[in-house]
């Protein structure tokens, strides 16, 4: 790390927290789910279906963790590697069969 990185670091290290208040953290979260609710619409009747009478921060942060789950396993699980041999996507040549061909 350089010198300049060093300096960051250690500067906002430095730097008080301020602990945010549980009354505010309540307004905050209470005027999301209010602001979600006067849209409507669409979306308001898919959250609905996807998980009733939650507020919306609840399955978007599901939905967040699910994603952060999925890319970390996938990022975890090597690869097979098969030497020299090309890995063919099914989707990259179209299939090839005959009429009369049997499995």
């Amino acid at each position: 790390m350089d010198q300049d990185g060093m300096w960051v670091d250690h500067a906002l290290k430095e730097l008080p927290s301020v602990p945010v208040p549980a009354g505010l953290e309540a307004r905050i979260l209470g005027d999301f789910d209010r602001m979600a609710a006067r849209r409507g619409g669409f979306f308001a009747r898919l959250r609905e279906t996807v998980w009733p009478d939650a507020p919306l921060w609840r399955p978007a942060g599901a939905l967040a963790a699910a994603l952060v789950i999925g890319i970390a396993v996938g990022d975890a699980v090597p690869l097979e590697d098969e030497g020299d041999q090309a890995t063919v996507v099914a989707l990259d040549q179209p299939p090839s069969f005959e009429l009369g061909e049997s499995s």
